[in-house]
């Protein structure tokens, strides 16, 4: 593969998260993609194939957010890539239905086979998805940084 289409390929599946489209999300991943997700949540750890991200993942994520005013994909960059893998990052705002700000910062690492992506490896604030989506309250009074995080 080359770079460019690489890069075709993550800004698909980051238009797939703007829009919600779940099959076009799909259709450019592999079926036994492989997800390496960060953190102690229940959707961490390593875990492989579309249908465990559409069966398992999904619901978890997208049934604790208001998912009518949430915004996947509110911005993102392509920070290197190459030929086998390209590093994004994306941010995510809107509500959880706790009513917590679900305001998350991703790092993606993709990589690539036979022009789909084959492999996301995923780095994010686990502790606000703790709070937000799981209803952890063992996270509340956090302070807040000196100075946010962009990109």
């Amino acid at each position: 593969m080359t770079t460019a289409n690489n890069k075709d390929l993550v800004k698909q599946f980051y238009d797939a998260l703007a829009t919600s489209d779940v099959d076009a999300f799909l259709a450019i991943q592999h079926d036994d993609v492989a997800y390496n997700v960060h953190g102690r949540t229940p959707v961490s750890g390593c875990f492989t194939g579309k249908a465990f991200v559409v069966e398992t993942v999904m619901p978890q994520v997208f049934d604790n957010l208001q998912m009518e005013t949430f915004n996947f994909s509110k911005k993102w960059k392509i920070m290197c890539a190459d030929e086998n893998s390209v590093v994004a990052f994306m941010e995510a705002d809107g509500l959880a239905k706790n009513g917590e700000r679900y305001n998350q910062f991703y790092c993606h690492l993709f990589e690539f086979r036979a022009d789909k992506i084959a492999a996301v490896w995923e780095f994010f604030d686990s502790v606000l998805a703790q709070r937000a989506l799981f209803n952890n309250p063992l996270t509340k009074d956090e302070p807040n940084p000196v100075s946010p995080f962009d990109f």
